[in-house]
């Protein structure tokens, strides 16, 4: 009876260490030099879709009109932006650049303008599941 009652103990112990473990992961963790390696090969890959992400956004607030320019004009600089990011942070994958980390650098975060800010990969097309790429608790 003693070995089942140490065994159960033990058992729990290390159930609740590794949930433990798990409660304590710093959330930068998910930054590293592969995920910055993807990241810029994706927005050299997929930046692309940005336009068609402005154009229905646009559609929503502005109607057609605005939306064709805006097609256009900040497609394309987007398109740039995404590319540029992508070969520097492709160039850089290996070394913790943006404050030390592995984060995006982007100067504009969803957090900030959620409407016209960099996401950290690029959108997609069709119907968009809005999904975060990272864990995030809401509470």
């Amino acid at each position: 009876m003693k070995k089942r009652i140490a065994l159960i103990l033990l058992s729990a112990m290390t159930l609740c260490g590794v949930a433990y473990a798990d409660i304590q992961s710093p959330p930068g963790h998910h930054y590293n030099w592969s995920r910055k390696l993807s990241r810029g090969m994706g927005n050299i890959l997929y930046g692309w879709t940005e336009p068609f992400n402005v154009w229905q956004r646009t559609v929503k607030t502005d109607g057609g009109h605005a939306a064709f320019m805006d097609f256009f004009v900040e497609g394309i600089k987007r398109i740039t932006v995404r590319a540029g990011y992508g070969v520097y942070e492709m160039a850089t994958f290996p070394f913790p650049t943006y404050k030390l980390t592995y984060r995006p650098p982007y100067y504009r975060k969803p957090q900030i303008d959620p409407w016209w800010g960099y996401t950290e990969f690029s959108p997609e097309l069709g119907f968009m599941s809005q999904t975060d790429y990272t864990r995030t608790q809401g509470w």
